[in-house]
């Protein structure tokens, strides 16, 4: 009978740990622990620990999603009460949880250590390393370099971000305690042939997950990133339990437009949304966390429609260089839209709208012409009648729209422009806003920075986002031509809707 082969090696970290009183912020993580690690240097706070790592079976520990191992040793830390013995320990290898503490992680090694202060109250240490995109040149930090959080408590698993630690600092691999670690891997094989077969399955599974994490965007074309889709394109998949039908709207100007009707039931009570320009109904829908529409329809809101306007993100014709206004969303888009409605749920319904962003200008500037009736209640989201921006934006929206399309001669501006083959087509803007910004690595979502106002980013607080919403960005926003920003700017300039 065959011996299960194990692996086992010990690895040593030093570092530096302070007392914290704030959640972790995405925007700003590293900004975090490094202050936590300089003041705890500068207070002479340090934090090391020694573990042994156990694999009893190299080849369950290959075959295992999570690369989950066992972690045996001591946490050496004098302000919590000198050598502290691991009650329990986990290690991950290499792991890419949906919801990670991370931004731009690829890829993240996670340490859980369960241990007992000089009190004797339960404490949890909880370490990651993190193997970002696209930062192949940085490979020897990340792999050395463990971010560090100290939470009260025994967690059974990977702290979630509201989660506030007690205790947050940074770890290091020093090049001497290197050295050591790649001295001490052991194996309960005797023969030569059989050692090196063990300790070539574990560096074959390190090395694969770094290539899965760096090649793709190393040598990756852009056509591959261009199909890459986390979750399927316009899928319905986040709302359950409903009846979705699609409609087909025509306003008098002779465009096509769409909607979505989310039916539970025959109700007198009917929503209606409208998104952002460069949007679409997918923002309503997301599958990746509790979306509005399941809200809605599990809040006594039996039929949701969803309007996509000549703005979305779903009609290739955005992208063709239309002089469209939202005078042309007031006069023709909304009222047909709200006609086809009506027709179907009855003159008697009250409708309750909630509009965002251009999307909700609109809708308040039909409400004010007198386009619209028979609305029982409104929630103007971002933007109502009279947008205000801050001078950097109005800058912007001085200059870009006439740059681009009369200089440059885009018929439209896009966040799918970091993906476009060659080196031609708008990618010197994203060139650009990769070169200023360092909030995140998204490409898609330094565009939208860019089409949409100011700030690091321009159009939400990373803190409030879901990684995968994040990492999904180029497929719930699209391109636009140029001509709204027009429309845009003159109500600026005069502080109301015209």
């Amino acid at each position: 009978m065959s011996i299960e082969s194990s692996l086992q090696f010990t690895e040593t970290m030093r570092g530096f740990f302070s007392e914290n009183k704030n959640s972790l912020s995405f925007s700003q993580l590293t900004d975090q622990f490094s202050s936590c690690y300089d003041l705890g240097k500068n207070l002479n706070y340090p934090l090391d620990f020694t573990l042994t790592i156990k694999i009893q079976s190299i080849d369950a520990f290959c075959n295992d999603p999570d690369l989950q191992a066992n972690a045996e040793g001591v946490i050496q830390c004098p302000r919590l009460g000198g050598e502290l013995a691991v009650k329990k320990g986990l290690f991950n290898l290499f792991v890419r949880p949906s919801s990670s503490i991370e931004f731009n992680a690829a890829k993240e090694m996670h340490y859980l250590l369960h241990f007992l202060d000089k009190n004797g109250e339960q404490k949890t240490f909880f370490g990651f390393k993190v193997v970002d995109r696209e930062d192949f040149v940085d490979i020897w930090p990340e792999t050395t370099t463990l971010y560090t959080c100290i939470f009260d408590g025994f967690l059974s698993t990977a702290p979630q971000k509201n989660q506030i630690p007690s205790f947050v600092g940074i770890l290091k691999i020093e090049v001497k305690d290197f050295i050591q670690q790649l001295q001490s891997f052991k194996t309960n094989q005797k023969d030569l042939s059989s050692r090196a077969s063990v300790l070539a399955k574990f560096l074959s599974l390190f090395a694969g997950n770094l290539w899965e994490a760096y090649a793709p965007f190393i040598f990756g074309t852009e056509e591959q990133r261009w199909d890459e889709h986390i979750i399927a394109l316009q899928s319905n998949e986040g709302v359950r339990g409903v009846e979705i039908q699609k409609r087909n709207v025509f306003t008098k100007d002779g465009l096509f437009l769409s909607m979505d009707r989310f039916h539970k039931k025959k109700s007198k009570n009917v929503v209606v949304l409208l998104h952002g320009l460069t949007t679409s109904t997918d923002m309503f829908i997301m599958p990746e966390h509790y979306n509005l529409v399941q809200y809605l329809l599990d809040h006594g809101y039996d039929d949701v429609w969803s309007l996509d306007w000549r703005g979305s993100s779903r009609h290739v014709y955005n992208l063709k260089p239309l002089h469209h206004t939202i005078d042309d969303v007031v006069l023709y888009d909304i009222p047909a839209a709200l006609e086809h409605i009506k027709n179907e749920v009855g003159e008697d319904s009250s409708l309750h709208v909630i509009c965002h962003c251009v999307g909700s200008i609109s809708f308040m500037c039909a409400l004010a012409a007198g386009k619209v009736s028979g609305v029982h209640s409104i929630i103007s989201n971002s933007v109502s009648l009279t947008p205000q921006i801050r001078w950097q934006s109005k800058i912007k929206l001085s200059i870009g729209p006439n740059l681009l399309e009369y200089v440059f001669g885009y018929p439209y501006i896009s966040p799918e422009i970091p993906f476009f083959p060659g080196p031609g087509f708008g990618r010197w803007i994203w060139w650009m806003e990769r070169l200023l910004r360092r909030e995140c690595k998204e490409p898609a979502c330094h565009m939208i920075s860019f089409m949409w106002g100011w700030g690091f980013p321009a159009a939400y607080e990373h803190d409030n986002l879901n990684v995968v919403t994040h990492r999904r960005l180029k497929d719930l926003f699209g391109g636009t031509n140029l001509h709204w920003y027009r429309h845009i700017l003159k109500m600026v300039k005069n502080g109301q809707a015209l």
